[in-house]
């Protein structure tokens, strides 16, 4: 009997997301090049239209993995800030000045 897919490890959890992605990054520029092949051979030109398709594919790529990236983050950030609870640190708390200075102290070097 195979198990949930919720019941996963949470060690393994996203990386089936992680290899799709980073496999997209690698075929969409493929499949764009190739198409720039393609349109380079019917022009009888050289390879500049492949080079370009696949270039912006893979700056296209990133781009769209940065943008997801950092929303994720500031999803996973806001969560964290919500659920923080406050003055754990005691960081609301108004700070407290100690005016005593310790005794028997000295900047004077010992023989």
């Amino acid at each position: 009997m195979r198990a949930p897919s919720l019941s996963k490890n949470k060690i393994f959890f996203g990386t089936d997301d992680a290899f799709s992605r980073s496999v997209e990054i690698v075929v969409t520029p493929v499949i764009f090049a190739a198409i720039g092949w393609l349109i380079d051979r019917w022009l009888e030109t050289g390879p500049w239209v492949a080079l370009v398709f696949g270039l912006v594919a893979f700056l296209g790529k990133l781009t769209a993995e940065w943008y997801r990236y950092t929303n994720r983050m500031s999803g996973i950030e806001d969560e964290m800030t919500t659920s923080r609870p406050t003055n754990v640190r005691g960081l609301d708390r108004p700070e407290e000045i100690d005016d005593h200075l310790p005794t028997g102290v000295t900047l004077e070097e010992r023989s």
